[in-house]
Formats: C-alpha cells, sequence, structure tokens
C-alpha cells in the first residue's frame, strides 16, 4: 500500500451550458452580465470570458463524444432536468447557439472563483447555467 505524504490536492468542476443568440464575444459577454468598460471588475469577467471560451464546446459535438449518448436529445435527457433540456432545444429549433463546457478549479483564480459557486446569467441575448454539478 502506498501513502500520499506530500502535498495533497482536490479539484473540482462545475459544468455549463451557454445559449447565445449571436457570436460569443467579450464585448457582447461584458454587456450581457452588465459590466462597464470602466469597472474595477472588468478583469474578473474578462477571466470568466476567456475561461469559458476556452472550455466551451458545441452541444452537438459534445453531445457525440459523450460516452453512450448519440445525438442531442439523448444526452440532455440523462444529463440535465426538463426545463434545461426544453431550453436548450427551444433554443436550437430558434437558431441560437448552444455550448457545453466546463470550469475547473485547478486551472487559475479566477475560475476557482466561479468554479467555488453556483449562478445562472439570464439575458435576452445571453443565457449561462452554471449552476450543474458544483462544489
Amino acid at each position: 500500500m502506498k501513502i500520499k505524504t506530500d502535498y495533497v490536492t482536490n479539484s473540482s468542476s462545475t459544468s455549463f451550458i451557454l445559449i447565445i443568440n449571436n457570436e460569443f464575444t467579450l464585448d457582447n459577454f461584458l454587456r450581457n452580465v452588465g459590466i462597464e468598460s470602466d469597472s474595477d471588475f472588468k478583469y474578473v469577467f474578462e477571466g470568466l470570458y476567456n475561461s469559458i471560451h476556452e472550455n466551451m464546446e458545441p452541444i452537438e459535438e459534445y453531445a457525440k463524444g459523450y460516452a453512450a449518448c448519440k445525438d442531442v436529445d439523448t444526452f440532455l435527457q440523462e444529463n440535465f432536468d426538463e426545463f434545461i433540456t426544453d431550453r436548450v432545444n427551444n433554443s436550437i429549433k430558434e437558431g441560437k447557439k448552444v455550448y457545453v463546457g466546463s470550469l475547473h478549479s485547478d486551472n487559475n483564480d479566477i475560475e476557482t472563483f466561479f468554479c467555488m459557486d453556483s449562478f445562472c446569467i439570464d439575458s435576452d441575448e445571453l443565457y449561462f447555467n452554471g449552476e450543474i454539478c458544483v462544489w
């Protein structure tokens, strides 16, 4: 038996669903989360944007690579509640872009901060659900 005696870490991740009407750009993201260009918190949300952007994948591609799921409907039904499933399906029918991804607590301080709590952003142009699989 081996016993680890040095530094031990416990990392976590938070899965997310992102639905957008247009392209996912920094300017669109900051506007939809209510951050002004002169805000002292702008760098925090720029960091969140970068983490989301680096870790998001179109839901169709993600579902195909997810275990035994062969399509988006199966993936949604096996992993999300009825509200999220309906929201995603309706958004796809409306031509919106839907992405899935995750934030990780061991990447950087900003990503760790947002990974430690659940949150949801719901605006006219952007829906971000980070309430899935939280610490």
